[in-house]
């Protein structure tokens, strides 16, 4: 029961109906209080992530929702049938209608105490409403949400802050620009955690024929695979014969050939925007040269987004802040992930109209290589809207990257190169001028339209970010690269001084146009060379000048692929490391010995240390060794970088991370190795910026050029299999087009096959009775028939004595953990009684990074492909985390009840006194075995992990992944990073 409200409410007052776990149920009540406030009940908190896991099915991305009618978390796809049975059953009905009315009767009697008070404030106490609440629910507390103060770099909130009683730990905080007209919120971390999944409220097609201009639903999904396949003009004639040949009635193939197939996919062309080609000119020493163009109008592309409901429901408009209760200080800190939870956003929305909303636009434009020998190349120019979730924006469909151009590839030989590049860039720059002709006014007035969702907007497109390499960011922001006084992008840096780890003065939009004016009024080149040379400008004016709040300094960003693997690793600090392990007296032997442990591990950059540790030491070589020091901290750096969640606490230890490689460098550079190499590169004063484009911009996955190279493949392959390798910027422009429409088709087909599912599909989901071999956080697999204890006694010393241990355990575990053993007394096992082993364990767990459910899949087999192997995995203990490698996994049975059961053998951590200084040196977490085996809960393995095993020990792999960094680095404080 409610009450409408035809106030526009500043503040919310929440009450929390119960704790996790209460049985009474959850209704929105809102209720006026003086005409200013709205009271609403909150819906009991999810359990938590790791007690209610995920669907195995799905588990790195299903979040769990709560059925209003049992309390019961279901997956959101079964969620709606499961209600509607739900309701027809439940008899709570009425308990939720009482409350309701007992909430409404409480914003009455507040209001006329007030009144007859003739109280002059806007708002009761906090004192006051706890008055006013029954006795019956004196387990709720309200919880008052006023404007915040906005200090945004300060890690709590200040203000007139009210607190719940009961604050878990975990909840979330999201303060809201104040152009949003919306109310700071504070949600639970499960509930906020499933708000980020928007539902697709999406109607059924207003064309319940999708497909056309295809004649039949078959005669597209033909032309769709032809186009997936690169079939050339031979192939797909044979592929419609042959699906002519095979119509059985169910419906028509109408398409007669290659001829009549390449005319419908220009008709439905026409579904999207399609491709322009215009000329440019550009003055060129005596003459004007003139160039082809092809491009997508921007603002075209962005009107189908924000008018598709698929996609614009899924968009987000207002800056925000987020901040997570720390409930052991007591501290909001302040977290990072989406560019609109960033600093820039925030920035620019101030300086936006009170009704403005940004369309953020991520730019990226790089060459690339389409033949073998890289004699034909492509110059693709890419957008994407960082206005969607990157799991959305970075993908390739709806929503995803899109070609919105293709610039000409410009070659002016035989003169002066500073004229050649001067020419080259302002050719760059005419062109991206048409790419962004659309939406230059557009970006200054802004643009009303009522989008997908119904929602009237005033739009403002600005380009949010640039994404590229640098040798593209220096063409986009017009400098001289490392030929220039000042290298970088984004300072004024001295080239002498980039490995110096410091940070030079800003670049600025702003100061580009003044010293640009400069030398505009300069009377001879000479003159207009000495104004531009000191700040390694070029003398070209920078289409993103046009743009309100498109700063192209501050827009270009660290780049991980580029200025990490094809950077500081790829190009200094491997190459390095080779060669002092070459030049090692028995350079060979270690080099082979390294090249073994390669063998054994994916080629990649953070186990280049595990490999090496041992062969470059501070007797035989001190700049080696120092190097290895250098590649820790590289390390260290990378993994803080790349977190999924950036908090206060990870962005301060990434800047100390930072400085602490640049202070190894210094070490090594200042050791006058018989390697020469230059350090003074832009790649690595770059990482003096990395932090501050996280905080500016969101995390780095959403700033990398990852996900726009990766189009790089598509188009590769429509020049090899699907032109004449002539005229091939129309011809693959063209072809682009059709996968986009063929995508763009097939998008509303999917929509049209899910309307009208059966119920009995989505029922299929619903939460059934835990499985003792497969739950919600961890599935046995690869079961072997049952054996006898003797059996498997008989196999190996190692299972030595295996019942009567497995009884003493039994005997001790089920107590503690509060289940009576069978006529409560010691339980034992003979060797006659059988067991169930399995060779497979797949584990998830709530990730420390990404904060979603994510999966290991985890071996214990003494021939896996030919080879043993025991996977390692973390456990809990009362003595906290432990390492610990699968021996054998089991069930067994206890009376009635099958237990899960792991014969494991635990390593633990080297006590700091007994480190070796090596491992200090190179942050490595050292394991020591245990004298003995244990067995152990399945239900107690955390996550997988992995061990370098070496005799006795075994070294820590923690940089696999965010999550076991953040784990070795709470749980073993010290040992990996200083």
């Amino acid at each position: 029961m409610s009450l409408s409200c035809p106030y526009l409410v500043p503040a919310q007052i929440i009450l929390p109906l119960s704790r996790p776990g209460s049985d009474y149920q959850a209704l929105s009540c809102p209720v006026i209080i003086n005409n200013q406030f709205l009271l609403r009940i909150l819906p009991p908190s999810a359990c938590n992530m790791n007690q209610k896991g995920a669907n195995l099915k799905d588990a790195s991305k299903t979040v769990l929702k709560q059925c209003k009618y049992c309390g019961k978390h279901q997956k959101p796809r079964g969620l709606i049938s499961h209600e509607r049975s739900c309701k027809k059953t439940h008899s709570g009905k009425d308990a939720d209608i009482s409350r309701a009315y007992v909430f409404r009767k409480l914003g009455e009697k507040v209001e006329e105490t007030l009144k007859s008070q003739k109280s002059t404030r806007s708002h009761p106490s906090m004192m006051e409403l706890q008055a006013f609440i029954p006795d019956e629910f004196s387990d709720m507390h309200p919880f008052l949400s006023p404007d915040d103060n906005r200090d945004h770099l300060e890690n709590g909130l200040g203000g007139d802050y009210a607190t719940l009683d009961e604050l878990l730990d975990g909840d979330v905080r999201t303060v809201y620009h104040p152009k949003s007209g919306k109310a700071t919120t504070i949600q639970h971390f499960e509930d906020f955690m499933a708000s980020r999944t928007k539902e697709d409220t999406s109607p059924r097609p207003p064309n319940e024929k999708p497909w056309l201009p295809f004649q039949t639903r078959l005669d597209f999904e033909i032309a769709a695979l032809a186009l997936e396949c690169s079939m050339n003009r031979r192939q797909t004639n044979t592929l419609i014969e042959l699906f002519q040949c095979a119509q059985q009635g169910k419906d028509r193939c109408t398409v007669q050939g290659y001829d009549e197939l390449q005319k419908t996919w220009d008709l439905a062309a026409e579904k999207t925007t399609q491709f322009v080609t215009e000329t440019i000119e550009v003055p060129y020493r005596d003459k004007t040269e003139t160039f082809e163009v092809s491009y997508r109008p921007m603002w075209n592309w962005i009107e189908e987004l924000v008018n598709d409901r698929r996609v614009v429901s899924k968009m987000e408009w207002y800056a925000r802040r987020l901040y997570q209760y720390d409930k052991g200080t007591n501290v909001w800190n302040r977290f990072i992930d989406e560019p609109w939870t960033a600093n820039r956003w925030w920035n620019i929305q101030d300086h936006l109209p009170d009704d403005g909303v940004p369309l953020c636009i991520i730019f990226y434009a790089d060459k690339s290589k389409l033949s073998s020998f890289g004699t034909a190349k492509g110059y693709p120019v890419i957008a994407r809207l960082a206005n969607l979730p990157i799991e959305i924006r970075n993908g390739a469909g709806l929503g995803g990257g899109r070609v919105v151009g293709w610039h000409p590839i410009v070659s002016f030989q035989n003169i002066a190169v500073s004229i050649r590049f001067n020419a080259v860039f302002q050719v760059w720059h005419e062109s991206t001028t048409k790419i962004l002709l659309s939406i230059i006014e557009l970006a200054k007035t802004g643009y009303r339209a009522i989008c997908g969702d119904d929602i009237l907007r005033r739009m403002y497109p600005l380009v949010f970010l640039k994404s590229a390499d640098y040798e593209e960011q220096c063409v986009m922001c017009l400098i001289r690269g490392f030929g220039g006084l000042c290298p970088c992008p984004r300072c004024l840096i001295p080239k002498d001084e980039l490995g110096a780890g410091t940070m030079g003065v800003l670049r600025t939009a702003q100061h580009a146009l003044e010293i640009l004016s400069q030398a505009e009024a300069a009377t001879t080149k000479a003159e207009k060379e000495e104004v531009i040379k000191p700040f390694g400008m070029r003398p070209v004016f920078n289409v993103f000048f046009k743009l309100p709040l498109s700063d192209p300094y501050s827009a270009v960003s660290f780049d991980n692929l580029h200025f990490k693997f094809g950077g500081v690793w790829g190009d200094h600090i491997f190459p390095l490391l080779k060669t002092h392990i070459k030049n090692l007296p028995d350079g060979r032997a270690q080099s082979m010995k390294v090249d073994r442990c390669f063998q054994k591990f994916p080629r990649w950059s953070n186990i280049f240390l595990f490999a090496a540790y041992d062969a470059l030491k501070i007797g035989t070589d001190i700049a080696g060794y120092q190097l290895l020091q250098v590649l820790r901290s590289y390390l260290v750096v990378d993994m803080y970088s790349e977190l999924h969640h950036q908090t206060a606490e990870t962005i301060v230890a990434g800047r100390s991370s930072v400085r602490k490689m640049f202070d190894k460098i210094k070490i090594y550079d200042s050791l006058g190795s018989e390697i020469e190499k230059n350090w003074d590169f832009p790649k690595l004063h770059y990482y003096t910026h990395l932090f501050d484009d996280i905080e500016d911009k969101g995390i780095l996955k959403g700033m990398s050029t990852m996900q726009n190279e990766k189009m790089h493949g598509p188009i590769r392959r429509i020049y090899l299999n699907r032109t004449n390798f002539k005229d091939i910027g129309d011809q693959i422009t063209r072809i682009e087009h059709q996968s986009i429409v063929s995508g763009l088709i097939q998008g509303h087909l999917d929509l049209l096959d899910s309307i009208g599912r059966s119920d009995s599909e989505e029922d299929e989901d619903d939460v059934e009775d835990e499985d003792p071999t497969c739950n919600n956080h961890f599935a046995l697999g690869s079961g072997l028939k049952d054996i006898t204890i003797s059996e498997l006694e008989s196999q190996s010393i190692l299972f030595a004595r295996f019942h009567i241990r497995l009884s003493q355990f039994i005997s001790e575990l089920l107590p503690a953990s509060g289940i009576v053993l069978p006529d409560q007394r010691y339980f034992t096992f003979t060797s006659h009684d059988k067991i169930t082993p399995y060779q497979y364990l797949k584990v998830c767990y709530e990730s420390l990074d990404t904060w979603n459910i994510e999966t290991d899949l985890l071996r214990c087999n003494p021939s896996f492909r030919g080879e043993p192997r025991h996977d390692f995995v973390i456990f809990n203990s009362v003595d906290g985390p432990i390492f610990a490698e699968l021996h054998y996994l089991f069930t067994c049975m206890v009376g009635e009840k099958t237990y899960p059961l792991a014969f494991v053998q635990p390593y633990k951590s080297i006590s700091n006194r007994r480190r070796l200084q090596s491992d200090k040196d190179l942050g490595i977490l050292r394991l020591q075995k245990e004298s003995k085996t244990e067995f152990i809960s399945v239900r107690s393995i955390i996550r997988g992990a992995v061990v370098i095993k070496d005799a006795n020990e075994g070294l820590v792999w923690d940089v696999l992944d965010g999550d076991m960094f953040l784990r070795v680095v709470r749980d073993f404080p010290g040992y990996t990073s200083d």
